[in-house]
């Protein structure tokens, strides 16, 4: 028997549906950093937890960059991915140079240094694109205090074209909005996120 769904229905299945990726979404970011924080404290005796409470943040803007680096150069191995990874986390997300001229010793001394260099400037391309994007936004920025806090966005916005694509309204938007601070009330204000979101859903429909 086929069930015929009104306009309505379909809406809040799509909705559930955005919900759930962005749950996978957060959950694949967290567990990208996760990953790394224990393969580098395993491997090096490096530690640095404190990254974990920016989980959502880092993987959003580090994952890519490191995915790129892993596709692109096949002769590296996963502990040089790992290792260039933490370092790039370091420079972005930390300000204790102590720790991070340890570990680019150790990336000078397995002869890194170039592929180091390669993924720094692919990182910089990446929040350049992403802090300009936001600034297209109409958003004072003057409040977003730290914008590389809000990089948990990177993966998110392919979605959330899809999400001002499928014309839904405000009510539906805002669980959008929900689901997603949800994931980062520890890191970001939640009146931000909504202004965020809002309008880069509102900068997809223009």
């Amino acid at each position: 028997m086929d069930i015929i769904l009104s306009e309505q229905q379909y809406k809040k299945l799509l909705i559930e549906e955005k919900q759930d990726e962005i749950t996978e979404t957060f959950k694949e970011s967290k567990s990208f950093i996760r990953k790394v924080i224990s393969d580098v404290k395993r491997q090096h005796g490096i530690d640095f937890s404190f990254a974990l409470t920016w989980g959502s943040a880092i993987g959003g803007f580090i994952g890519p960059v490191s995915r790129y680096m892993e596709n692109k150069y096949v002769n590296l191995s996963e502990s040089d991915i790992t290792l260039l990874t933490f370092a790039c986390i370091l420079t972005y997300f930390s300000s204790n140079k102590e720790k991070l001229n340890t570990v680019l010793n150790l990336i000078k001394e397995r002869k890194l240094i170039t592929y180091f260099n390669q993924m720094m400037m692919k990182s910089d391309d990446l929040k350049t694109a992403f802090f300009e994007f936001l600034g297209s936004l109409n958003i004072t920025l003057s409040k977003v205090s730290n914008m590389l806090a809000y990089t948990f966005l990177v993966p998110l916005i392919p979605m959330l074209k899809h999400v001002a694509d499928m014309d839904i309204s405000s009510e539906e938007i805002s669980l959008i909005v929900k689901s997603v601070s949800g994931y980062t009330a520890i890191i970001t204000s939640s009146v931000i996120v909504k202004d965020l979101i809002e309008n880069i859903i509102k900068r997809f429909k223009s």
